[in-house]
């Protein structure tokens, strides 16, 4: 990949899609300034739950419980750099039962190209 000018570097963003609970996808990492979203595309679990263990990338919280669904998926902008964040996904049937997967881990990373 070319090096971009430091005016047109921006930081890398990640969407994670919150599958079904049967078919879940391994850890990723993504940029400190850029967003990590999740979104759900199965129509079994229309709402879920991120689950923080400990610390998070977004603030000073510990344990922190995000909540989205298949219209309305969770959005926040990483501010921390660190590794191996951990969580697990609550999934959350039409029926109000649910399932819970996991723990998923992802690093955030320095921006290299907004240096």
């Amino acid at each position: 990949m070319p090096n971009k000018p430091k005016s047109e570097s921006r930081p890398a963003c990640m969407v994670i899609t919150i599958p079904d609970p049967d078919n879940m996808p391994v850890s990723a990492h993504a940029e400190r300034g850029g967003t990590l979203q999740w979104r759900t595309e199965t129509h079994r679990y229309p709402e879920f739950e991120i689950r923080f263990q400990g610390s998070n990338p977004f603030n000073a919280e510990k344990d922190l419980v995000l909540k989205g669904s298949d219209d309305k998926p969770v959005v926040l902008r990483l501010n921390t750099v660190g590794e191996n964040y951990k969580y697990t996904i609550r999934h959350i049937n039409k029926d109000g039962t649910c399932v819970d997967s996991g723990p998923r881990m992802f690093n955030v990373r320095i921006c290299i190209g907004c240096l």
